[in-house]
């Protein structure tokens, strides 16, 4: 379907709203020296200001695209720093949205009728600031509380890496549909015409990923091998592992640059002890949601609260999850990334860091990703009054979760 004018409009119009509110949050944050942004802008990224320390830089943060963007804005361009920084997380808002505005699109072109671009923007827009459910009786008023959100929007480069981890998810689902069948359509990319140029994008969109933080491609590339071991077994008992043996080695030969990236920034922490507090750490296996629950008193309950979108929607609509490729790829991802939450961490004086939440943090951003996108869908096809009211459950929910990022902006 052809966009009218008037549509990029309002796309540009709801970006510039998106780009205030980073803009306008990533400059109170860098007012507080204890913050994740302070760290990076006035602690990393000085590093980075010459050859002689660069090298030092990369074994602080060796997952740096941030700081080189910021680094083109304050060095080249001559932009003050804080505004630098806050320039920098701007674009990669204004990247994620965009994104999300095309697969909300396309998802709804599947279902047949294209969403509105003032409705796809909004939406857009809503899931950029979702925040877990808050109660203010409810925890110990810590700045997770326990709870985890998808959206961490305290932390640069997490934020960083939001767009290439949501690109990268509509990259596999589409070249799983047509590895399964060649008469299979893509839902976001035209993948009907051969994959080679997919598999050339994703392993670029991949390192990127990484390139901004390494937590999303340490869930989602476990994740994605799990499913096709799966499915080459299946294909072995149906004699036709030899065809989709070569699916899964040309998918794994994608990852190769990103593994071996991740494997260098491991190396810089755990090897050269690169990241700050890491002369006496390792990485190590914990009792069962160890670090978690240092700042959780119920993890349960914060599960529940962050997640209560996509469990609404899992429990509606469990056979999409388990059997459609969008639903079983966030699930897995999920899995994945809350086993590491569960069970890993850094030993010595960064162990209560929590740093191994990160990957689990990614596998939220999918699971609601797939939620908003199944939603979307649902809304289109499905009649009957018990299907509406779960549809219109289904949108209490997501506007919760975005009402609840609108009280967190605020505070």
């Amino acid at each position: 379907m052809k966009r009218k004018n008037s549509d990029l409009f309002v796309y540009i119009a709801f970006g510039f709203l998106v780009a205030f509110i980073t803009y306008t949050y990533v400059i109170k944050q860098l007012a507080n020296g204890y913050s994740d942004y302070s760290g990076h802008a006035y602690i990393y990224l000085p590093y980075f200001f010459s050859a002689d320390t660069f090298l030092e830089g990369f074994k602080a943060a060796p997952y740096c695209l941030w700081h080189l963007m910021t680094l083109i804005f304050y060095k080249v361009l001559k932009i003050a720093l804080d505004p630098a920084a806050a320039y920098t997380s701007c674009i990669f808002a204004v990247f994620s949205y965009g994104v999300t505005c095309f697969m909300l699109e396309k998802i709804s072109e599947r279902a047949g009728t294209r969403l509105s671009a003032v409705r796809t923007a909004l939406l857009s827009t809503g899931f950029y600031i979702v925040q877990p459910l808050y109660f203010y009786w409810v925890g110990r008023g810590e700045r997770f509380l326990g709870v985890y959100s998808p959206n961490p929007f305290h932390n640069p480069t997490l934020m960083c890496a939001r767009g290439f981890s949501l690109l990268v998810f509509c990259l596999i689902v589409d070249i799983w549909g047509a590895q399964g069948s060649s008469d299979s359509k893509g839902i976001f990319f035209q993948t009907e015409k051969g994959l080679k140029k997919y598999y050339i994008i994703l392993a670029v969109v991949l390192f990127f990923s990484a390139m901004a933080k390494p937590t999303f491609a340490e869930c989602f590339i476990p994740a994605v091998g799990v499913v096709m071991l799966v499915r080459l077994f299946i294909a072995i008992s149906k004699k036709n592992g030899k065809v989709y043996f070569k699916h899964l080695l040309f998918t794994f030969l994608c990852a190769v640059p990103t593994l071996v990236y991740i494997f260098l920034q491991f190396a810089v922490y755990f090897i050269f002890s690169g990241s700050y507090g890491a002369d006496d750490s390792s990485l190590i296996i914990t009792k069962f949601g160890e670090v978690w629950g240092v700042y959780s008193d119920n993890i349960p309950l914060s599960i529940l609260l962050g997640m209560a979108f996509p469990i609404y929607m899992v429990l509606a609509d469990t056979k999409f999850f388990l059997k459609d490729n969008q639903g079983k790829l966030a699930l897995t991802t999920y899995a994945i990334g809350f086993l590491q939450a569960m069970f890993l961490a850094e030993s010595g004086g960064k162990i209560y860091h929590a740093d191994f939440i990160w990957p689990m943090m990614s596998g939220m951003l999918l699971m609601h990703a797939a939620s908003l996108m199944r939603l979307v869908y649902l809304e289109n096809t499905v009649t009957g009054k018990r299907g509406k009211i779960v549809i219109a459950g289904g949108w209490v929910m997501f506007i919760a979760h975005v009402l609840c990022g609108v009280l967190f902006l605020r505070a």
